[in-house]
C-alpha cells in the first residue's frame, strides 16, 4: 500500500529544520571540553623541583649590528646551463623578551655587488619576542646566486642579537629544495656580559 507523499511546499521547511538541528550538535560544541592532544613531551618524566628560570649569567648584549646575510635567487642543477629559480625568505627575529630594537636598513645587493633595492623606506621598530620578514619571489632572479641582504639595527639598552636567517625554497617539477644561510656579523657595538652577579628575568 502507498502513502501519499508530503505536499512539496513543506518539504524545504523540513529540510531546514533537520540542517539546523545537526549544526546545534556540531564540533563546536562538542571541542569545548575537549583536551588538546598529547604530545611527545608528556612521555618525558615530571621533575621533582623546578630551576630558576634566570640561572646562569647573561649572554653579550649588543647595541648594534650590521649583518650580511647569504642569499640565492636561483641554484644550478647538474651543470652551469641548468638552474632552478628559488623563492627567498629573510627572516629577522628579536629574541628579547622586553626590549625593542629598529631596523634601520635592509638592502639587496646582486652577485656583483651591486645595488639592487631597498626595502625600508624608513625606520621600523620590532617589538620585543617579534619578527618580521622580505620575501624576494621566484621570478625575481636579479640578485643571482651570490645576492646578500645587508641588515643594520640599533637598539637604545643593550640586547640579546636578534636571529636574522634567509630560508631559500622551491618546489619546481617534482622537486622540492629547501636550505638556510645565517647572518654574519660585519660591524656591531658589544656591551660585555656582568657575570659579577645573575640577573632578574626581567633583565635577560
Amino acid at each position: 500500500m502507498r502513502f501519499p507523499s508530503p505536499p512539496r511546499r513543506l518539504t524545504l521547511p523540513l529540510a531546514l529544520v533537520l540542517v539546523g538541528a545537526l549544526c546545534a550538535c556540531g564540533p563546536s560544541d562538542r571541542d569545548a571540553n575537549i583536551e588538546p592532544p598529547a604530545s611527545h613531551l608528556d612521555s618525558l618524566p615530571a621533575a621533582s623541583s623546578s630551576s630558576p628560570d634566570n640561572r646562569g649569567a647573561p649572554t653579550t648584549r649588543v647595541r648594534s649590528q650590521t649583518l650580511y646575510v647569504p642569499a640565492y635567487s636561483h641554484i644550478y642543477v647538474r651543470d652551469a646551463q641548468r638552474s632552478m629559480n628559488l623563492a627567498t625568505t629573510l627572516s629577522i627575529r628579536n629574541t628579547s623578551p622586553d626590549r625593542p630594537l629598529v631596523l634601520s636598513t635592509i638592502d639587496y645587493y646582486d652577485s656583483s655587488g651591486e645595488y639592487v633595492r631597498a626595502y625600508l623606506d624608513t625606520p621600523r621598530t620590532l617589538k620585543p619576542l617579534a619578527s618580521t620578514y622580505v620575501v624576494v619571489d621566484t621570478d625575481d632572479i636579479r640578485g643571482g646566486v651570490g645576492a646578500n641582504f645587508i641588515v643594520r639595527w640599533h637598539a637604545k639598552q643593550p640586547v640579546a642579537p636578534p636571529v636574522v636567517e634567509t630560508l631559500m625554497i622551491t618546489g619546481a617539477n617534482t622537486q622540492g629544495i629547501s636550505f638556510r644561510s645565517a647572518a654574519r656579523v660585519l660591524r656591531e657595538e658589544r656591551v660585555p656580559a656582568d657575570t659579577s652577579r645573575h640577573r632578574s628575568g626581567a633583565d635577560l
